[in-house]
């Protein structure tokens, strides 16, 4: 079974201090093999993903790998390489679907996996809210699963939540910090040297089962 190399993170922690196209092409190598150290790893979650979510069979690896190299044309941080590696699953494209996944960040610093929906579109937001909104208990069933709670404790994560109640709903509502939420995913971090064991490869693939039904309900939400 796949697993992650040490020196891959190694790789990932240098390139942090080294962040220039100088080192980068000195040490092309080392980027080549670490960044297929993660492609394997990654599609061997893809793999484990297909056994229990059908969406993802006709899904490749290519389509949900991020590239490292940053775009730095409108950004004031002009350093030219992404010092994490990251892949997203997602059916109907990958890494440029519009709908819920699976997403595995490997940073030295920060590492995490999870699954939901990050920036969705505008109209999807909007009919999201209103699903849970009328359909509160089956989602607050979700994230109060067993397992669920087990990889993450904390429910959705908060990122730039609205200060108040979004339009259309009653600001009354028992759960309306729920619907204050712009983004609907749930993250499980962890240390970065638990990536190195034998067994991390299923705990993670357990942890996306365990989020799959969020994933499934934000699907099939926005796509009905």
């Amino acid at each position: 079974m796949a697993k992650i190399n040490p020196e891959t993170l190694q790789f990932l922690t240098e390139l942090k201090t080294n962040n220039n196209r100088d080192w980068f092409q000195t040490h092309k190598t080392e980027a080549d093999r670490a960044r297929k150290n993660y492609e394997d790893f990654a599609n061997s979650l893809l793999e484990n993903l297909k056994s229990f979510d059908k969406s993802l069979q006709n899904i490749e690896i290519k389509q949900c790998i991020f590239r490292i190299y940053r775009d730095v044309r409108f950004s004031p941080n002009k350093e030219p390489y992404k010092t994490h590696f990251g892949v997203y699953f997602a059916k109907n494209g990958g890494k440029n679907s519009d709908l819920a996944g699976y997403y595995f960040h490997l940073d030295p610093e920060e590492s995490f996996f999870g699954g939901g929906i990050y920036m969705p579109l505008p109209e999807y937001l909007k009919i999201l809210r209103k699903e849970i909104y009328y359909q509160i208990d089956e989602f607050k069933a979700i994230l109060n699963a067993p397992d669920f709670k087990k990889y993450y404790p904390e429910g959705i994560e908060e990122i730039e939540k609205l200060k108040k109640a979004p339009a259309d709903f009653p600001k009354d509502f028992p759960d309306i910090e729920l619907l204050k939420n712009k983004h609907f995913f749930t993250s499980h971090y962890f240390k970065p040297e638990k990536a190195l064991k034998e067994d991390f490869s299923a705990y993670v693939s357990n942890g996306f089962k365990a989020v799959k039904p969020l994933v499934d309900f934000i699907n099939f939400t926005v796509e009905e």
